[in-house]
């Protein structure tokens, strides 16, 4: 079954489409992009994550890209092509340089590249393992890029070790996961970093945060250590195609004797129910 994709105007089949050679995408990584994930053919969170593209963009001074009304059109004709679980994936590049301009890196004046997709949600595990690593990404982590050099080498230093995730730390200081945000049971309390712009504004972060209060569950957004994140009582770690994922290994060494922890149970819980919702 082809797969459904929208570029440029026009709904067309992922198979086949083609990304100009000239493209500030291409060339430079000089775009942002948006996931959505999708249950019983409902895309949840919405709103934030538009807002969160939205930002994204101005932060770029990236214009032209459509208005919010017309990414929820091209969200919907895509979910109505696809499984009742997948995701929605938006790319927005600064456009093709014009052909006879000179090779260049400024911003242009033509209109933005635009591309979306959707694919089935991955199979999740029931749990991962994790490693720590030395967070070598650019100083604007809060900006939702398709610059992932760095993300890309973190995951595959995660799979040359067997494990699922590589959590980023700043010296002693825990940032994210390179494809998540963290949280961790410390001292019976629930810990995530604060946001800054070395950490991505997670929109299932922001969901299980709210989930977290509305159910009476206290959870402290503060600087969170190395030491702190390596002797935690439970961690896991959140993302759109993730959910809420429990992390039972840490640097090979056991989280919670590799069993997850009551409080991950009922944050993974309330997450699953609001998903699930009709």
């Amino acid at each position: 079954m082809p797969t459904p994709a929208y570029y440029n105007g026009e709904y067309r089949p992922l198979e086949g489409l083609t990304v100009p050679i000239m493209d500030h995408g291409f060339l430079f990584a000089d775009g942002v992009y948006e996931l959505i994930p999708v249950y019983n053919k409902r895309p949840r969170c919405l709103d934030d994550h538009l807002e969160r593209l939205k930002n994204s963009l101005a932060a770029i001074h990236l214009e032209g890209a459509p208005e919010e009304p017309v990414w929820r059109e091209i969200c919907a004709r895509l979910i109505e092509q696809s499984p009742d679980e997948c995701f929605v994936y938006f790319q927005i590049t600064r456009g093709v340089i014009p052909e006879g301009d000179p090779f260049r890196k400024q911003f242009l004046d033509g209109p933005p590249t635009v591309f979306a997709m959707a694919q089935p949600l991955p199979k999740r595990p029931e749990s991962i393992h994790a490693i720590t690593r030395e967070d070598e990404r650019w100083g604007r982590c809060h900006i939702k890029s398709i610059m992932l050099l760095e993300t890309v080498l973190a995951t595959q230093a995660a799979v040359d070790q067997q494990a699922g995730e590589a959590i980023l730390h700043r010296g002693d200081e825990v940032m994210e996961g390179a494809t998540s945000n963290v949280f961790a049971v410390v001292d019976g309390l629930v810990r995530t970093p604060k946001l800054s712009p070395q950490i991505l504004p997670g929109v299932t972060r922001k969901l299980v945060l709210r989930l977290m209060r509305e159910n009476g569950m206290e959870c402290q957004e503060s600087r969170l250590s190395v030491n702190e994140l390596r002797h935690a009582e439970e961690v896991w770690v959140t993302g759109s195609t993730r959910g809420v994922m429990p992390v039972v290994e840490l640097d090979d060494t056991p989280v919670n004797n590799r069993i997850i922890g009551p409080t991950t149970q009922r944050v993974r819980s309330w997450y699953r129910e609001f998903c699930n919702a009709p």
